[in-house]
């Protein structure tokens, strides 16, 4: 009898607590109440078979009570992460960067190419996008660093890399005036380069090489040559 009424009062404890508990209407206090009740069970369990000497069943109920205290909720999704994005914006994109697989991409939101995602752009056409939205650091911040994600341009080293290519072009330059394959090679373009892609390439090297921009006067001379070489032939 006496083991009828500790079980009896454990579940009127046990259901005054989680009937309060649903009173609230609050997931995270049923939740609770549920564990708060079940340890209760437990423990008085435990402690009715150890005073009457039923050690045996005592040990599984202590683990039970245990397993309830725990700070860890009694049911956990198992569903695999989705995947962390950032988004920024900016006035003239809204940009998103996905953690786990490092893809970046960003809505153009005024100006020639508004609309248009940064992935369907030419490098030809996110020149002209640099020009458009050259004032604005911010942009430019997002829009070198997709560049450099995805055509392998590194910024940070813009003074050398110019030092460089002046470098180059005096190296390969000739004595006579200028082919249309140095042309092509100077402004960075292939041969089946469009009067478009041309005149973007030249106004993105003439603002990187500009002599106000860790350019030269040789370098700015050199890139209006190669533009008329190839526009006037």
């Amino acid at each position: 009898m006496l083991a009828y009424f500790i079980i009896g009062v454990s579940l009127l404890l046990a259901l005054m607590v989680g009937s309060q508990a649903i009173a609230t209407a609050d997931p995270k206090k049923l939740i609770k109440a549920l564990r708060i009740s079940a340890v209760i069970i437990c423990s008085l369990l435990a402690g009715f078979f150890i005073l009457t000497g039923r050690f045996a069943y005592a040990p599984p109920l202590v683990v039970a009570a245990l397993f309830f205290l725990r700070n860890k909720p009694l049911f956990s999704s198992r569903r695999p992460s989705t995947g962390q994005k950032s988004d920024v914006e900016t006035d003239w994109l809204q940009a998103s960067l996905n953690h786990d697989t490092g893809e970046m991409d960003a809505t153009i939101l005024r100006g020639r190419f508004e609309g248009r995602q940064l992935s369907s752009l030419s490098r030809a056409e996110l020149g002209d996008f640099q020009q458009e939205c050259a004032a604005d650091e911010q942009t430019m911040a997002i829009l070198e660093s997709y560049i450099a994600r995805n055509f392998d341009e590194d910024f940070t080293t813009e003074a050398g890399d110019n030092q460089s290519k002046e470098e180059r072009t005096r190296a390969s330059s000739s004595s006579g005036p200028m082919t249309r394959q140095e042309a092509f090679e100077i402004l960075e373009l292939g041969s089946d380069a469009t009067v478009s892609e041309i005149k973007a390439a030249h106004r993105r090297l003439m603002k990187k090489f500009h002599p106000d921009h860790n350019g030269s006067d040789y370098m700015a001379a050199k890139l209006n040559e190669a533009k008329d070489v190839l526009l006037k032939s």
